[in-house]
């Protein structure tokens, strides 16, 4: 009954091990799109800012 339990509990563990991971990695990807988006958007800007000149 106790090995039952400890399972249990190693498994629970485990799972939101798992979910905690899976949303820092979500939260760094969506940074790191956001970081090349901007720097997309400003390398734009120096494009448009020659071909004016």
């Amino acid at each position: 009954m106790v090995k039952k339990k400890i399972s249990k509990v190693l498994t629970a563990t485990l799972i939101v091990s798992m979910l905690a991971t899976g949303i820092i990695v979500s939260i760094q990807g969506k940074t790191a799109l956001e970081v090349a988006k901007t720097a997309g958007d400003k390398k734009v800007e120096v494009i448009k800012g020659i071909e004016n000149n």
